[in-house]
């Protein structure tokens, strides 16, 4: 979400650091308005004066944790032409964020598994999180086959949603087992995988 003048406002960033962290640690449903006030050390009417409720928060974290996620995919790929170098870039990304825990679980991941059923509002601002790392990759995927491997027997559409849901499966393995090597391992079979399909 690009910063305006209505949104640039220290109150309001403290607000979203504390429901950032206190949401992807408790849920959705645990987090209390008054304990997001307290740890960003701010009034209930201030929380009130940047957002209607606790949802509308919801979802502006989900949109600036997309965005924010976005922006570091974009970063790693820039000045790369090819579409599979970019997708590869992108794993890598992941692959580095796991390696130093910068990753300390995806927000959208972990409120849509909370919410799908209870609040569609939210459920939306999750789908279109998801779907923009979706979209992405399905442009560089779908490029690469015609460049790369043109005459293969594979659908590069599907394979977005593939990479998604081997990086959130992969996030919340770490979150039962505390094995970061597995996720490691994952990102590195899915590498294996892609050369195997594109033959580089």
């Amino acid at each position: 979400m690009p910063r305006t003048k209505a949104t640039e406002s220290p109150t309001r960033d403290k607000l979203l650091e504390a429901g950032d962290e206190i949401m992807r640690a408790k849920g959705y449903v645990a987090a209390t308005v008054d304990e997001i006030c307290a740890a960003a050390g701010v009034t209930k009417g201030s929380f009130f004066h940047y957002f209607k409720s606790k949802e509308d928060l919801g979802k502006v974290l989900i949109e600036r944790f997309a965005a924010n996620q976005a922006a570091g995919f974009q970063q790693a790929q820039a000045g790369v032409d090819d579409p599979l170098e970019r997708v590869y870039r992108a794993l890598d990304f992941a692959d580095e964020a796991f390696r130093t825990g910068e990753i300390r679980g995806c927000l959208v991941g972990t409120l849509a598994q909370e919410i799908w059923l209870t609040h569609p509002d939210l459920r939306d601002a999750c789908r279109f999180g998801f779907s923009r790392f979706i979209e992405s990759m399905k442009h560089d995927l779908v490029e690469a086959k015609r460049l790369h491997a043109p005459a293969a027997d594979f659908d590069p559409e599907g394979l977005s949603a593939y990479l998604l849901a081997t990086i959130q499966g992969s996030m919340l393995l770490y979150k039962t087992h505390g094995d970061r090597e597995m996720m490691l391992a994952n990102v590195g079979y899915l590498k294996s995988h892609l050369r195997s399909l594109y033959g580089r």
